[in-house]
């Protein structure tokens, strides 16, 4: 429709264009091929890119708040979603570059998110570790000389170990897989909130090179995008025919001051050490083989039992000896074993070995009559010469029986089967009671 103004205008701008005097109908003639222009232009279709122009230089308060509002999650889409992955690969590398750069390491690990099962850990350049397990255990490692010592805390008795490469907890530590985090992950996750910090997420399909997760499904690493540091981390495993396991690693502090004397491989006033029984000399054990031992112990109720036995102390190696005086005096009093001869071992200087015998036995001096109650026990039994590789067979049942969530309440004990000539027909059942960790 034309614009009712339009008349005056165009009669305003011929005045203003026309200097000199013209015929009148000269001047009706050119009034109205301009009028007939005029509205030729105004009734061709409407252009949406002339639509978009004039909205442009002629805006109205709704189109620029319009405008305003589209420029802006322009802007917004530019800045988060196209330069993410650059970004989001720099705090990756950043915080992956902090922890391998660090002199030490703090976390807490929680096993399928169940307080029990929270393990302490601290790492210490060049190579000190210490482990602080939920259930009383407690240990020590200089990575440097192989120097190990397990604290018992429950029962106040200690293990130590040193000189050679010590298979432990202490071997489970993810120290060195933090500090080996490539430069890159192969996934982002996104982004979560913990309290007011924003985190990002990145997955590894794989372990570190420093490190191996037997069944590893996924590694998550959340990263506090503001300090670029390490927030967390979730680890699922599944091994095959098992159910899956979530390990949390919480509370990471890189380069936080650690107090050195946390690593101190010296036992503490009143622990006692664990004896250890073994029929080797020290410098024999050194020359073990270095594979992995792995035992399952047992845990039940065992018997009660009464057996004869020559006190002890010094070395293991006189253990073929005693036995055949306890044999002997047992042989004179008419009284025949009921089970195979077995040692009993709180340290060195106090140890014991002899034969269960009936109740009502009695026994004279130097032989004492011990009688063990019923008790919650582990015990596995390992088929091969006794006394082989004793020290790595107990370091491995041992291992078991903590990681079950128990801890020795009592001296070792090992009883002995099979033939003295015939190595084949040997075996040896380890045995300690036990009780619940705390």
């Amino acid at each position: 429709m034309l614009d009712t103004n339009a008349k005056d205008d165009m009669d305003e701008m011929i005045r203003r264009r026309t200097q000199v005097e013209i015929p009148v109908e000269v001047e009706n003639r050119l009034r109205r091929r301009l009028m007939e222009f005029r509205t030729r232009v105004e009734q061709r279709p409407p252009s949406r890119l002339r639509a978009l122009a004039y909205s442009l230089m002629h805006p109205r308060a709704v189109r620029v708040m319009a405008v305003t509002a589209a420029l802006l999650v322009a802007v917004a889409v530019g800045l988060v979603v196209i330069p993410r992955g650059t970004s989001a690969s720099r705090v990756f590398a950043a915080a992956a570059e902090q922890l391998r750069n660090s002199r030490s390491i703090e976390y807490t690990i929680v096993l399928n998110a169940t307080p029990y099962v929270a393990v302490d850990f601290s790492y210490l350049a060049p190579g000190y570790r210490r482990l602080s397990c939920s259930w009383g255990i407690e240990i020590r490692t200089d990575g440097a000389t192989g120097k190990q010592i397990v604290l018992m805390h429950a029962t106040r008795t200690y293990l130590s170990e040193g000189g050679k490469r010590v298979e432990s907890l202490a071997d489970a530590d993810l120290a060195e897989q933090l500090r080996s985090l490539p430069q890159t992950a192969d996934e982002v996750l996104g982004e979560q909130r913990a309290g007011e910090k924003k985190l990002i997420g990145y997955r590894l399909r794989k372990a570190p090179p420093n490190g191996s997760i037997p069944g590893l499904k996924a590694l998550d690493v959340w990263i506090d995008a503001g300090t670029r540091a390490v927030h967390h981390v979730d680890i699922t495993v599944q091994e095959e025919g098992k159910p899956a396991h979530q390990m949390h690693i919480q509370n990471i502090r890189v380069d936080a001051v650690v107090n050195r004397s946390l690593f101190d491989l010296t036992p503490p006033p009143g622990y006692a050490a664990l004896a250890i029984p073994s029929g080797k000399s020290h410098a024999s054990q050194l020359g073990s083989s270095q594979n992995a031992l792995v035992l399952q112990a047992e845990i039940g109720q065992a018997d009660a039992l009464v057996a004869v036995v020559a006190p002890m102390q010094g070395s293991y190696l006189q253990t073929p000896a005693a036995l055949r005086t306890v044999e002997a005096y047992l042989k004179t009093r008419g009284v025949t074993p009921v089970g195979p001869a077995l040692g009993r071992y709180w340290s060195e200087q106090h140890w014991e070995t002899g034969y269960p015998v009936p109740p009502g036995t009695q026994a004279e001096a130097p032989f004492q009559l011990v009688s063990l109650p019923a008790a919650l026990t582990a015990s596995v039994v390992v088929n091969g010469p006794w006394g082989k590789d004793s020290n790595e067979r107990w370091g491995a049942f041992l291992k078991s029986v903590v990681e079950q969530g128990y801890v020795p309440a009592g001296p070792a004990m090992e009883s002995w089967s099979g033939e003295d000539a015939k190595p084949g027909t040997q075996s040896t059942e380890m045995r300690i009671p036990v009780t619940k960790a705390n």
